[in-house]
Order: structure tokens, then C-alpha cells, then sequence
């Protein structure tokens, strides 16, 4: 399978003399896969396309200035998994030290 990555602008929109412009990053990913014999003749392929906004560019007067997109399901999920992992470790801890006592 290839995978291919990019961040990608995309069309500019006006808005009250100003131009947004969003960012994305745009992942695509495609399988090709063909067999060829003397009676087989196959051939497959698949793929998916993902975009992830990441933020937006704004122009004005002559400038340029980028707002990203926090992305918070992500922040959210790494912040469960640290405390899925340290609150057992912190409760081990506690109980070893309750026993030996």
C-alpha cells in the first residue's frame, strides 16, 4: 500500500475584504494489486483519502497570518491514556506501601 502525506492550501474564500484560505493535511492511500497468468487474470485496487483540517491563513492588507486548529479529541484521548496509565501505577504504589505497614 502507498501512503502519501501532504499539507495542501485550499481555494480562497473572500470575506469582507479579506481572504481565507484553509489548510489541510490530506493523507491518500491506494493498493493496486494485479496477478497475470496463463488463465488467471486478476486485478484489485483500493484506496481512501483523509483530511485533516489543521487550520486556516488569513490575508489582509498585504499580510499573512495562520490560525491553527487545535485538534481536542486528540488532546483528549492522550490525556485519558496518561491517566489510564498512571493512576494504576499510583494505586500499585499505594497498596505496597499500605502492606508493609
Amino acid at each position: 500500500m502507498k501512503v502519501k502525506s501532504e499539507v495542501v492550501r485550499g481555494k480562497p474564500i473572500s470575506v469582507e475584504g479579506r481572504e481565507i484560505v484553509p489548510v489541510v493535511r490530506r493523507t491518500v492511500g491506494r493498493l493496486q494489486q494485479a496477478t497475470i497468468g496463463k488463465h488467471n487474470v486478476e486485478g484489485r485496487g483500493g484506496g481512501f483519502v483523509h483530511l485533516h483540517p489543521v487550520g486556516f491563513v488569513e490575508r489582509a492588507n498585504g499580510n499573512e497570518r495562520f490560525t491553527p486548529i487545535p485538534d481536542k479529541t486528540r488532546l483528549s484521548l492522550i490525556g485519558m491514556l496518561a491517566a489510564a496509565l498512571v493512576i494504576p501505577a499510583l494505586l500499585s504504589l499505594v497498596t505496597r506501601l499500605a502492606r508493609q505497614k
